[in-house]
Order: C-alpha cells, then structure tokens, then sequence
C-alpha cells in the first residue's frame, strides 16, 4: 500500500496524465477508514500529501492513536554551549520531556565551564528512565535520587561530573542491574568517592586529575567479579581498594596512589618504607589485579612497585602473558624485578617517550640474575635516540642474555645518523644471546 502511495505521489509531482483513473480516490469511505484503520498512524498521515480528497480524512479514521508512534525515542544529545543563551532550566524541562517519551540513549554536554550553580542539572526523573540504554554526561550536576530504576542501562559515560554526594553515585551504579561497561573521569576540584560495586560489569574506566594542583586523598573501590578490563589513570587518588577482579583479563595502570608530590609539589615518586598503610594498601591492590593476563603498565606505577619491592617481595602475576611498559622518566633498570614475578609472560612491548636512562650508581638494589624462562618476543616501539646508545646496548643485553627461549626482539632506531647506526648495530652484533633461535630486527 505505501509502495502504491509512494508511486502516486511521484507520478503527480512529475506530471498527472489526463484521463488517468486514481482508482483508490473513488472508493467510499467506510472503504477507506477500513484500509486505514490496519496502518500505523504515521502512515495513515501521509495520505493526506495524495490530493484535496485525502488531505482531512485521516482526521476521522476511528481508533487513531496520535500518541502512536511517540512511544520511544531512540537518542536525544543535547549539547550546551556559548553560540546560544538560554537559562538552564530549559535544559532540565527539556530532558524530563525526552524521559517521558522513553529515550533510549541519552547524551547531554555542557561545554560552559563555570561555577557549580551554572551547570546542567539533570533531572531526578533520569534515575527511573526504564528505557534508558546508555548514559553520556559530561560536567552535570546529578541530585541525590530517592531509588534509582534503570533495569536496561548497560553503558555509561561520566565526565567531570558532580554529585551532591557520595550516596548519589553508589545508588546510580547499584540501581543498573545489567550495567556492562563504565567510564568516569574527575576534575581537580571534584570530591566525591568513586565506589563501584557491580555484579554485571564487563569494563570500566577511571581517569583522574593528572597534573599539579589541589591534592586530594580520596579513596576508590572497585567490587566487579565480572569485571574483564580496567583501565586506571590518575595521580591524585590516595587509595585504591580492588576486589573480586577474578575474572580479570586486560589492565592498563598509571596510578601512583598520590605519591607524585612532596610538600612543596616537587615530583618524586618516592614510596616511604615506614608507611606501613600504605604499603598494605599497594600490595592489596597488587594481589587484587595479579590473576590479569594482558597489562600495559606506566613506569609511574612500575617505580611504585619497584619501591615496595625493596620492602616486601612482589605478588605473582603467574597469567600475565603480553606486558607493555611506557617509560617516561624513570630508569629501565626498575623493570626487571617486576619481570620476575611474571614466570610465564611471552611477550614484551616497551615504550620510551623519553631516552632509555640508566639511574645513579648505587641508587639501585643490585637483583641476583634470573633467567626469563618464558619470554619469547620482545619489542622497543618508540624511536631510541643516539645519544643514549650505551643505555641502548645494555637495555638490549639484558634481554639477549637472560631470556632462554627468545624467538625475536624488535628493536626501533630514532634519529641515528648513518654513522651512529653502523656503530651501534655492530657492537649490537658482539652481545651474546642465551637463546639459539633468538633474531634481532633493526628498524
């Protein structure tokens, strides 16, 4: 029928023949309303485009539902910025309209950085929105909610978001009952605890504040038996408490649990032995994300662990397979003690932003030398400049020489210079390798 309709309309846009018969025109009313009656509403509306005869009809066909097809709406993004000024409160009407008609994705942004009072405010009717599928929020105010609904939410996004209070966010995460993937992201000035207890979540993200500023000592839990992936960023949160991660596979970590800066706001880095707390509260963390198959690691966190490794011995991590360190600033050296609780990891991918440097002699324990009995592949993906060509050599020795079964290692030159090359690759050549089936590939 709407196929026959489409046809007719554009045969008249393109010229009506005369002596054309519009057969479906001629029929009665009655006839009509019958045929009309079996189609949804918004088909029913666009026979009134046909001719003068149709253009009311639809008014009068009984049982029409005008509310029909206003059931769902399937995504709403609202986004609030400087090219138009309206009150908030707009906002707040606009969203609880979008809540009634049972929107299913829902995305709101407000791009106008300012006081606390000036931000969106979602509105309380969001925590009962049983439609609601996923959830992107970028710096709103959220209320305390009086019980939270929302049995199809599995996505969710907050970032720099506020919440009156710590309760408003437990209630959010405890009120979605198929939640499958989280992420938050925190501003410098925000205050609230992020605790996450999930028996449904799949994934979940965590970015803190990174950079100079107001210190905080928060504290976050992450309870997820199902959790899969985890990612957590962040140079401000003081504690971070994990458990029931076993179903743990992927883990990206830059953490240093706020031990970035001293009292004058110098980076350091440093763990104090004598802070037992804290040193329970790493290894913890450690034990909690130790049954991980596939990390990426910063060497922010790698130096924190090295540094409780001069108090305690280190968890094994006996699933680690893949293991990716980014170096920043931190020495290469601080890498194999971590290494040795890893007995079956295979493959090794580092990174450098920076040069490869060596710490100050005596600055580092000397470790008894331990094969790496499983590792097979290893690879140096960012460039490696010439003027750390020594710290190069042993960075690579280190593996040439310690790994018994090594298939490959990948090692990616920088800025050298023809010269610089030729003589690096040769004294390249000279280092023995403990493994027999070991090649090296220079790029």
């Amino acid at each position: 029928m709407e196929e026959y309709i489409e046809k007719r309309v554009c045969a008249r846009g393109s010229g009506y023949r005369i002596g054309e018969v519009d057969r479906l025109s001629n029929l009665p009313d009655c006839l009509l309303f019958e045929i009309l009656t079996n189609l949804p509403t918004k088909d029913v509306v666009k026979f009134s485009v046909l001719s003068s005869r149709w253009r009311n009809l639809w008014r009068y066909v009984p049982g029409l539902d005008p509310t029909q097809e206003m059931s769902c709406i399937q995504k709403f993004r609202l986004n609030r910025n400087n090219d138009v000024k309206l009150d908030i409160t707009h906002f707040t009407r606009w969203i609880n309209t979008v809540v009634e008609r049972k929107v299913k994705h829902l995305h709101v942004l407000d791009s106008i950085r300012g006081w606390l009072q000036d931000k969106v405010r979602i509105s309380p009717t969001v925590y009962t929105c049983e439609s609601l599928v996923s959830l992107n929020l970028y710096d709103i105010w959220l209320p305390n909610p009086e019980s939270v609904s929302l049995p199809f939410l599995k996505d969710i996004v907050l970032d720099t978001v506020e919440f009156e209070d710590d309760r408003a966010f437990e209630m959010l995460i405890s009120g979605c009952p198929v939640l499958e993937c989280l992420s938050i992201s925190v501003d410098y000035y925000s205050n609230n605890e992020v605790i996450v207890c999930s028996q449904s979540l799949l994934s979940f993200t965590y970015v803190g504040y990174h950079f100079l500023g107001w210190i905080q000592n928060q504290e976050a839990v992450i309870d997820a038996p199902r959790l899969e992936r985890v990612r957590l960023s962040d140079r401000h949160t003081a504690s971070f408490i994990v458990k029931n991660l076993g179903s743990l596979v992927e883990a990206d970590t830059d953490i240093v649990f706020n031990l970035g800066f001293d009292k004058n706001f110098w980076f350091e880095e440093k763990l104090d032995a004598n802070d037992l707390p804290k040193r329970e509260m790493i290894r913890n963390f450690l034990v909690g994300i130790s049954c991980v198959k596939d990390i990426k690691i910063s060497s922010s966190t790698l130096q924190i662990t090295y540094d409780y490794s001069r108090c305690e011995s280190l968890p094994l991590f006996i699933n680690i397979s893949f293991l990716r360190v980014e170096f920043f600033d931190n020495p290469w050296e601080i890498l194999p003690i971590f290494l040795e609780s890893c007995p079956n990891i295979k493959s090794l991918t580092l990174g450098f932003i920076k040069s490869p440097r060596e710490e100050g002699v005596g600055s580092m324990v000397p470790a008894p030398r331990r094969f790496l009995v499983s590792l097979e592949y290893v690879k140096i993906v960012k460039p490696m400049a010439a003027e750390a060509t020594e710290t190069q050599l042993k960075l690579v020795s280190y593996f040439l020489e310690n790994s018994t079964i090594l298939k490959k290692l990948t090692l990616c030159l920088g800025d050298f210079g023809d010269k610089e090359e030729s003589v690096f690759i040769k004294k390249l050549l000279t280092i023995p390798r403990l493994s027999s089936s070991c090649q090296v590939y220079v790029l």
